[in-house]
């Protein structure tokens, strides 16, 4: 009788693990893409989870990058009109603030890279408008000195769109 009854103990435990194992199989093999919470942030760079749609940025570029001992974080969001602020700031939002570079920062920033010659570099290419055939101008963002960022224009030309 003894034996029957490990028998039977032993019967729901082996099904709550196969149950188990075949749910964890499912869902690792489920198509359905897992999104991100997005980040939104305000008109002075800083993180606010709170903010209606018209007054947020949401981030769509943030890189973190170290000079003369600190470390930075770069990073851009956009607003529902297209325009864009441009932002520097301590890990975790810490003394965040946007970037003092009129050239920019009010513009519609179609593409932000990491400069390939320089840690501290930044490619930004930046629209002149929101329409068609307006000016394209790229620049290199120097973040070396942050409290000093340097704003060098690499080329330009007209949208096609």
């Amino acid at each position: 009788m003894r034996s029957h009854f490990m028998i039977y103990n032993f019967i729901p435990k082996t099904t709550l693990i196969t149950g188990l194992a075949i749910s964890l199989i499912l869902a690792l093999s489920s198509n359905t893409p897992t999104v991100a919470q997005e980040t939104y942030i305000d008109n002075n760079c800083k993180q606010n989870q709170q903010l209606n749609e018209f007054d947020r940025g949401t981030i769509f570029y943030k890189s973190e990058f170290q000079t003369k001992g600190q470390t930075y974080w770069f990073y851009s969001g956009r607003y529902q009109d297209g325009s864009a602020i441009i932002c520097i700031s301590q890990p975790g939002f810490k003394q965040a603030k946007p970037l003092e570079i009129e050239k920019i920062q009010s513009g519609y920033i179609d593409k932000i890279d990491k400069d390939p010659s320089k840690k501290t570099a930044f490619i930004v290419t930046v629209r002149e408008g929101n329409g068609s055939y307006v000016p394209i101008i790229q620049y290199r963002l120097n973040l070396s000195t942050p409290s000093k960022p340097a704003l060098t224009k690499l080329k330009s030309w007209r949208s096609v769109r």
